[in-house]
């Protein structure tokens, strides 16, 4: 049998002394953003500013995830206290908009504050998600120390769906057919990450689409299931209030030889003249999303489109020099577009 190494934990402060000065540069890292954001499913995270003045004191980091939402980062090389639980609340007020990550990373979680973030992700209103990390360094024999970030406090959003559900029943009963939309889309997360998916996965909303980031503001895949056509669809959906008509799907149109050949096969590449959004589109016909004994093939199918449609699409969408989209956001397409 070959030996095997011995994994031993190394104090942080050994390796960085000063929150400021040492430990904020080195979170900003691109390497190691890039681990925080896989640890959290938030994607790649692209920096903003460290350090950034709120009233009297500085957000440590200030970042955004793939689809545009701030991402705000205190660090502490201590265990938590009080005084940061303070700086999240007030670095929320005085930044987020809208939609944000707030991330608390430290060496270890008191519970008292692991229990503070619990509440918050209960209590606060949707688009804002809260996480409790604590950050580890390993090293075997003599290697590098290497971090490891250990999320011990994240948003429920089993919870949330719970709760959102109770409230719209107690206006109107949740039709037949979206209840079985939204347990399609929630069996669907377990296959998505059983296959090792690091993508954060969506909101899984009583409807027939399922909306996936791809990192530019008017731009999502979606999953979309057709319960009359028996039919599913992925595609990449662009919307185009704002811009030249078509203008994004023209762009990509001309890359169309070359991006059919990195996905494997000839895509359905529709115009929509008729609608301000465009797509670009594969389907799967005789998939009744009735037929929960075939869910399985079904989610395995839209999970590797998916992933395809990130590889050929996420680069080639973010390189396009197109004009800006005010007021659009790209997690929130029309529903009637999208049928």
């Amino acid at each position: 049998m070959m030996r095997l190494g011995k994994i031993e934990t190394v104090d942080i402060r050994t390796v960085s002394r000063n929150e400021a000065g040492d430990f904020t540069p080195w979170l900003a890292q691109d390497d190691n953003r890039s681990a925080l954001g896989e640890a959290l499913h938030l994607g790649e995270l692209t920096l903003q500013s460290t350090e950034l003045s709120v009233g009297d004191f500085s957000a440590d980091i200030v970042a955004v995830d793939e689809g545009g939402a701030q991402v705000l980062i205190e660090n502490q090389l201590e265990p938590t206290d009080h005084r940061h639980l303070g700086q999240v609340l007030t670095y929320l007020a005085g930044l987020a908009n809208n939609e944000a990550s707030i991330v608390w990373v430290a060496t270890r979680f008191r519970e008292e504050h692991r229990a503070a973030i619990d509440w918050l992700n209960r209590s606060t209103i949707d688009g804002y998600d809260f996480f409790g990390v604590e950050i580890e360094l390993l090293r075997i024999g003599d290697s590098d120390p290497a971090p490891r970030f250990n999320v011990v406090a994240m948003p429920n959003d089993w919870a949330r769906q719970a709760r959102q559900a109770v409230r719209r029943a107690s206006s109107e009963a949740l039709s037949e057919t979206g209840a079985l939309y939204q347990e399609y889309w929630l069996a669907m997360r377990d296959v998505a990450e059983a296959s090792g998916e690091k993508q954060r996965f969506p909101k899984a909303w009583p409807r027939q689409w399922l909306p996936f980031r791809i990192g530019r503001t008017g731009f999502q895949m979606s999953a979309v299931a057709n319960r009359t056509g028996k039919s599913l669809r992925v595609e990449l959906y662009m919307r185009q209030k704002g811009m030249p008509p078509n203008q994004a799907f023209n762009a990509l149109m001309a890359q169309r030889g070359a991006i059919d050949a990195a996905y494997g096969g000839v895509l359905d590449w529709q115009a929509l003249p008729d609608s301000v959004a465009a797509r670009i589109a594969v389907h799967l016909p005789n998939a009744d999303v009735a037929d929960r004994g075939d869910w399985p093939r079904q989610h395995a199918w839209i999970v590797a489109e998916l992933a395809k449609f990130r590889r050929v699409f996420a680069d080639r969408v973010k390189a396009l020099r197109l004009d800006e989209i005010p007021g659009a956001d790209d997690a929130d397409a029309d529903p009637d577009e999208m049928a």
